[in-house]
């Protein structure tokens, strides 16, 4: 009697689902971001338009903002202008009560700019604008979203303050 054996190899194998779940490159995120802010950026322009304010002015007010009264010297540094047109620039601003120019204290040569109380008024309203802007985006939100965001937000603000703080 012939005995054929028939050998059967059997192979398991596990399928493995390997769902690679990356996390977000920074190009990813600023991609998602840009729209936002290009919107922010065009209500912005539309807001300086309406008050008469070039980009350029509103960006003298928001340094002044900042740093407080500056020199002119500075202001023009600051701004990447030459010397003249930032004198022009603050004076049609200055014409129009938004910043005063003063003389430095300490040294009378120097003159200083400053954002007026109607400077102060119009960055207080364009702020108070882009708020209600906000504040509608984010009312259409879920509580949870909000939550979310809010903890986003506050990593981001860390991540800025580790930055800054680093050359």
């Amino acid at each position: 009697m012939v005995m054929n054996t028939i050998m059967v190899r059997v192979t398991t194998t596990t399928p493995t689902t390997t769902t690679h779940t990356s996390a977000p490159t920074a190009d990813e995120i600023i991609d998602a971001v840009a729209p936002l802010l290009a919107q922010q950026r065009q209500k912005w322009a539309e807001r300086c338009q309406a008050q008469g304010l070039s980009i350029v002015g509103f960006h003298l007010l928001a340094l002044l903002e900042v740093h407080g009264p500056m020199p002119m010297s500075r202001v023009a540094d600051e701004l990447g202008v030459a010397l003249p047109n930032a004198t022009g620039i603050i004076g049609r601003l200055a014409e129009r009560g938004i910043v005063a120019r003063e003389h430095d204290a300490a040294d009378r040569r120097v003159v200083l700019v400053a954002l007026s109380d109607e400077g102060r008024a119009l960055i207080d309203e364009m702020d108070s604008a882009r708020r209600e802007r906000l504040r509608r985006l984010l009312g259409v939100m879920k509580p949870e979203q909000r939550s979310r965001l809010l903890r986003t937000v506050g990593d981001l603000k860390h991540a800025a303050e580790r930055l800054a703080g680093n050359p």
